[in-house]
């Protein structure tokens, strides 16, 4: 080897060396042009590996040059660059093809110092590179069949998973696969199904005529398209029994469009037969009670209304609203309360003459209609409703007694329209239920004013807050010892621009039907309360003691304590000055979420009072159970308390029960001395009516009361 030869042996890996940018640069713009996967390449991207390539090439072609050994050609640069291009999605031609254009781009700028070159050093040029595209080549292939493998098994897989029925056919019709579901749908194994007919092994008929059809893959090889068939169709298995089914199928063909077989899907459809049929009885019927619902009512009563205009018949609708349900629910709990709602159905079934005339109307409401005379008619079928449902529930060892408010409305006096009928009824319900529950009324046109009024006082209920309509009074409560003021009850009064001064006892039960007002209301009286309660204590009345009404539904609701504690502390008041008046009925109504409630209360130092004391319950446990610190006797225990001698009794009676339970006794609705002496001489701590004073603003308040403290 002479020392020509050694020049120009050095020459190869110089060249590589300095024209590497100039190599990549031209390559790049190159294979951008000409290679659509790499359009969307960054710059550091497209080059990826390729300058560490040319720099082992370099190398390479150095101990090349000085020891003319075999060379060592590169191989883990050209796998890490194909292993990038195709995770970028490039195919195996384009890959190849980026080094047919390094080749050329190398060659293009070596060609004019070509001649320095021996040919030992042109031959190792090229070798590099083919070994490089070989390995690039090699690894891409082995990516693709790693995929291929996988595409395989995840293919094979999914077909032993899924729950359609999978079978294909050769292009004979013979089948050369079928899944486990098409198996188990079939009834038949693999390998006693391999090689048959596709139309032997999945016998279909026509579920009306149990004729014999071709299936869907036989069509799909012999139209060439994709055949449907179902879902009136039935697979006859080999042990005889029958499926519902669907089945799909479509030609399959190679790259150049010859059929080779058919792919036919399939799947048994039985069980949404079965859901479709119960799905159609749900939408119809009430999935707790299994009675018709409204939908369907009004389908029936359509049917019943077009004969009773031929005949000349009479039709009674009847609403059905159980009286005090949520007491029930509260007190047994809503499984019992659920056990009540399907023993209802069944007796309203068996009280009048077809079960399908009945349904489920609501939560705790029921609609009957049937035939009948005349309106005495009603009348007594009406009573023989009340009648059934007064008898004992037993549930759960528990001996439940209820009763209903009907509402009745009469085809034709009361219209010719279904829609119309029920809600004349339910409107009736609702009257019967305002008069005092456990009676039947018939629905009249003033109902329908009434109903009206009500829903525009729910309207403008909805505006009084922001509109400033809302206010609260005060009403004294006096010490019947000694004549002073001991506290204030406050009472709410709506003053509208239309309507005039509201009666609480109007818009209250409006509100409350509507939890989320009442909630709103309730909240701003508190809120109010308090904030007035601050600027008389900051005007020097430090021991005046604020009596606040708290509805049920404030009570069920989760944050009442954390609202009243986050106001004891805005207006930094005691606690003790804050009392909050719950009525007896609705502790006994909730007396389960009351106890929780109330002691979470009494934790925060805040007096409990129970209204209405005496009207009704029997039952005093609930004393023992709960922190009360006042009872509240009911007003209407003191009209003509001196003439009526049982009344005497129970006030007596509950003063009694107050002294010895450490309980204040408070008299609400003293009208008159005859009846605050009465109180006083049997030991009545406290009084407040219209003999001491009104509820009046809080400015005359304290004017009237609080400056003579």
């Amino acid at each position: 080897m002479n020392e020509n030869s050694k020049q120009s042996r050095l020459q190869l890996h110089q060249f590589l060396r300095t024209e590497k940018e100039g190599i990549l640069d031209d390559w790049r713009k190159l294979s951008k042009q000409k290679i659509s996967a790499a359009y969307h390449l960054s710059d550091k991207q497209q080059r990826n590996r390729m300058p560490e390539l040319l720099e082992s090439i370099a190398a390479n072609a150095e101990k090349f040059s000085a020891s003319q050994d075999s060379p060592n050609v590169p191989r883990k640069w050209p796998k890490h660059h194909a292993q990038q291009r195709w995770e970028f999605g490039f195919t195996l031609e384009e890959t190849t093809r980026e080094y047919s254009f390094l080749r050329r781009v190398i060659f293009s700028r070596l060609t004019p110092r070509i001649d320095e070159l021996t040919a030992d050093e042109i031959a190792f040029l090229n070798e590099a590179l083919d070994e490089s595209v070989l390995e690039a080549v090699t690894n891409y292939i082995s990516k693709a069949n790693q995929r291929l493998t996988s595409e395989k098994e995840r293919l094979k897989v999914t077909l032993e998973c899924i729950g359609d029925g999978v079978v294909c056919t050769d292009s004979d019709g013979k089948i050369n696969y079928m899944n486990p579901a098409a198996q188990g749908i079939l009834g038949c194994s693999l390998e006693y199904a391999l090689g048959q007919q596709v139309n032997d092994i999945m016998i279909t008929l026509d579920e009306g005529t149990r004729e014999r059809l071709k299936c869907a893959a036989q069509c799909a090889i012999e139209n060439g398209r994709m055949t449907h068939r179902g879902p009136d169709v039935l697979l006859r298995r080999p042990d005889g029994k029958l499926i519902p089914a669907e089945e799909t199928a479509a030609p399959l063909r190679n790259a150049s469009g010859e059929l080779m077989g058919a792919v036919s899907t399939f799947r048994d459809i039985s069980e949404i037969t079965t859901l479709t049929q119960r799905l159609g009885y749900l939408s119809a019927h009430d999935a707790l009670t299994g009675l018709p619902n409204r939908a369907m009512m009004v389908n029936r009563l359509y049917d019943s209304l077009t004969e009773a205009e031929q005949q000349q018949n009479n039709i009674a609708i009847f609403h059905l609203d159980i009286d005090q349900f949520k007491d029930t629910n509260d007190m047994f709990g809503r499984s019992a309360g659920d056990m009540l709602l399907r023993k209802v159905a069944k007796r309203l079934g068996s009280c009048i003459a077809a079960a399908e005339n009945a349904c489920r109307a609501g939560n705790d409401e029921f609609t009957v209609f049937a035939e009948v005379q005349d309106q005495q008619n009603a009348v007594e079928l009406c009573e023989t409703l009340h009648e059934c449902i007064r008898r004992s529930f037993k549930i759960d060892n528990n001996d439940i007694n209820i009763t209903v408010s009907i509402g009745i409305s009469m085809y034709p006096d009361d219209g010719g329209d279904p829609h119309r009928l029920l809600m004349h009824a339910e409107t009736a319900s609702k009257r019967a239920k305002a008069e005092g529950r456990n009676t039947g009324t018939f629905f009249t046109d003033l109902m329908n004013r009434d109903a009206e009024e009500r829903h525009q006082l729910q309207l403008h209920l909805k505006q009084a807050l922001s509109k400033g309509q809302l206010t609260l009074n005060f009403q004294p409560q006096i010490s019947l010892s000694s004549g002073k003021i001991k506290g204030a009850e406050a009472l709410l009064r709506w003053e509208h621009p239309e309507f005039g001064q509201v009666s609480p006892a109007r818009f209250i039960p409006i509100a409350e039907q509507h939890g989320d007002l009442m909630v709103e209301i309730g909240d701003w009286v508190l809120s109010q309360a308090c904030h007035q309660l601050r600027i008389w204590q900051d005007a020097g009345y430090q021991s005046l003691r604020i009596s606040v009404n708290v509805s049920i539904v404030q009570l069920r609701r989760n944050n009442l304590v954390k609202h009243i504690s986050e106001l004891l502390e805005r207006y930094q008041l005691p606690p003790s000055l804050l009392q909050l008046e719950i009525t007896e009925s609705l502790l006994m109504t909730y007396i389960a979420g009351a106890i929780e409630q109330i002691n979470a209360l009494k934790a925060l130092g805040i007096d409990i009072s129970v209204d209405d004391f005496g009207t009704g319950y029997s039952s005093l446990s609930y004393l023992q159970e709960l922190p009360v610190d006042e009872l509240k006797i009911d007003k209407r225990f003191l009209r003509d308390v001196t003439q009526n001698h049982e009344k005497k009794a129970i006030i007596k009676t509950i003063i009694s029960l107050g002294e010895n339970l450490g309980i204040r006794v408070l008299a609400e609705g003293v009208e008159d001395v005859i009846t605050a002496d009465f109180l006083k001489e049997n030991g009545c701590e406290c009084a407040q009516g219209f003999f001491y004073s009104k509820a009046v603003h809080p400015e005359m308040f304290e004017a009237q009361y609080l400056r003579q403290l």
